[in-house]
């Protein structure tokens, strides 16, 4: 796989220093933090961490796999191997680690061939935690000990849900039957870095290496705009990103989660694309002067294979390189699927 923007770092749990602020509430809600944290150092569990400055936890994941029943669970959730989200904390917020780290712990599980993933965690009032974890598909199950228990699934069982569901519920499973459209959407080399961080060909800027993030590039749920004249995408389409230039390839695909069309102020567009697009203001402020579509999508997967212009040329899914969004038929949406390697287990037609 490719390596974690460099802000963050897989450290050994025992190279942390108990005293950072951020375990502070961890303490306060769990009496035996301290005997669980020494218990999992001697183990040399690790953790995913993001400094914020010198020596200061921003963001700190822990997980492991296990393999027992889930306590309290309703219905009981059987022993099976899954992903356990043993600590997951984001002081550092607006920076979307938070999504960063679920993108993390989806990846992990997936490489070890898991599909199910839970942690517990006291609930708060307005938690962020929470509106973050149900948006990609955790729901509660039970309660343990004053703790919530959230669950989630990575692919469907059973077979009756809508292409909303799969995509919300089932993240990063998606639908990609005749209901919905696929659309092919260019994307500038010096965008699509900054759109797709973790993109296996990009180069690593400096700025990153001194603890910048891209926030962007953390995000699963990102911005796209176009000046496009189409006008038929919906939520739940599929959406499939060429990078022009370079690479000249098909890359990575997504789906439509909103669409605002005809935007031509600013201000708006930069309240609904918050922080999940590649551009600064002043480029936004430019972009404003036309009428413009805001694509809001969450990032599946990258293609083990990426397409190249020749090949999508060869198999007739596209005659020149694209130049605005484009929209391809079921048919060849299936002949790209084929041959980039897209994971069927994944795709719910």
């Amino acid at each position: 796989g490719s390596p974690p923007p460099p802000a963050l770092k897989e450290v050994f749990v025992y190279n942390l220093d108990l005293k950072d602020p951020i375990f502070d509430s961890l303490k306060d809600e769990y009496k035996d933090f301290g005997d669980w944290w020494k218990r999992i150092s001697t183990e040399g569990r690790k953790a995913w961490v993001y400094y914020k400055e010198a020596g200061k936890l921003g963001a700190i994941l822990i997980y492991k796999i296990e393999n027992e029943a889930v306590p309290k669970s309703n219905p009981v959730l059987p022993a099976k191997r899954r992903v356990k989200i043993s600590t997951l904390k984001v002081t550092y917020t607006q920076h979307k680690i938070g999504e960063l780290f679920l993108k993390l712990s989806f990846k992990f599980a997936l490489q070890n061939e898991i599909f199910e993933i839970y942690l517990t965690h006291y609930t708060k009032n307005q938690d962020e935690l929470i509106f973050l974890i149900k948006e990609f598909g955790f729901y509660n199950v039970g309660k343990k000990n004053g703790e919530d228990i959230y669950f989630k699934r990575l692919i469907p069982e059973g077979d009756s849900y809508s292409p909303r569901e799969i995509s919300q519920k089932y993240y990063p499973s998606f639908y990609d039957g005749t209901k919905v459209r696929k659309l092919i959407i260019p994307v500038r080399p010096e965008y699509h870095i900054k759109l797709f961080t973790d993109y296996k060909e990009r180069q690593t800027s400096l700025n990153e290496f001194s603890g910048g993030l891209i926030i962007v590039g953390n995000a699963i749920k990102k911005a796209y705009l176009s000046h496009s004249s189409i006008r038929k995408i919906s939520p739940e389409d599929i959406v499939i990103f060429y990078r022009s230039k370079d690479v000249k390839s098909l890359t990575s695909i997504g789906v439509v989660k909103n669409v605002y069309y005809d935007i031509n102020n600013s201000v708006d567009i930069m309240r609904i694309v918050g922080k999940r697009t590649v551009y600064n203001r002043e480029e936004i402020e430019e972009i404003a002067k036309k009428n413009t579509i805001i694509l809001i999508f969450r990032w599946h997967f990258h293609f083990k294979r990426p397409l190249h212009l020749k090949k999508l040329i060869d198999y007739e899914i596209i005659s020149v390189a694209p130049q605005s969004i484009i929209e391809i038929t079921h048919q060849q949406y299936n002949k790209i699927k084929e041959i980039s390697g897209l994971d069927k287990r994944f795709t719910i037609s």
